[in-house]
């Protein structure tokens, strides 16, 4: 007998009878039925990998808050490869106004659940080409972080891909909230250094908005 979903009738906490999906075992026992779906959730995505500008201490990625909706980052990736083996230092910064400058580039969102009708809110930019200073933070840095650049010819090293949020090792306590249009998180090169020749990097950030 294989497993089979059984959907049960509950009350809310209104008397409203609503369904609730089990699983049912061989052993004819219902379970939770899990999933990593939240259903009805818009979840969304934003990759990209680009050259930045090199100089030290500017800001290499943004993500923009929403006019309409409450934006929630669940998780934010990010990686690279250059000439020469590499390390560098990145922040995320909370901040409340972009700095000056920048070539920008903005990735198309993709959505997790084809089923999501409402396209994304929020804004994912990278930088190319030309410096982007740091913008107005809003207090501290969320995170620091330890970036790694490997040599894209070398067949034994691959690209790494540092989970910049939430930290390896580490649990997210909460989402990282972004509120209306001037709420920003950057991705920023606090190294005192240039990045290193020919760095290119990647990254992977995920979301979700919603109407709180």
């Amino acid at each position: 007998m294989a497993v089979t979903t059984t959907s049960l009738l509950v009350k809310d906490g209104n008397n409203v009878s609503q369904s609730l999906a089990t699983l049912t075992d061989p052993a004819g026992v219902m379970r939770y039925a899990l999933t990593v779906d939240g259903v009805g959730e818009a979840v969304y995505r934003a990759s990209a990998n680009f050259t930045p500008q090199p100089t030290a201490a500017v800001t290499l990625i943004t993500i923009q808050g929403s006019a309409t909706k409450t934006v929630r980052i669940r998780r934010i990736l990010v990686g690279g490869v250059s000439t020469a083996n590499a390390q560098s230092i990145f922040a995320l910064q909370r901040t409340s106004a972009l700095g000056a400058g920048g070539t920008a580039v903005l990735p198309s969102p993709a959505k997790s659940d084809s089923g999501t009708v409402a396209a994304a809110t929020a804004v994912v930019t990278h930088y190319t080409a030309t410096l982007k200073a740091a913008g107005t933070a809003v207090g501290g840095p969320l995170t620091t972080l330890q970036n790694f650049t490997n040599v894209a010819t070398t067949p034994t090293i691959s690209p790494t891909l540092t989970l910049a949020f939430p930290e390896l090792g580490g649990v997210a306590s909460q989402a990282l909230v972004l509120r209306g249009t001037a709420d920003f998180i950057e991705i920023q090169n606090v190294t005192p250094v240039n990045l290193s020749a020919g760095t290119v990097l990647f990254y992977n950030i995920e979301w979700a908005e919603d109407g709180s």
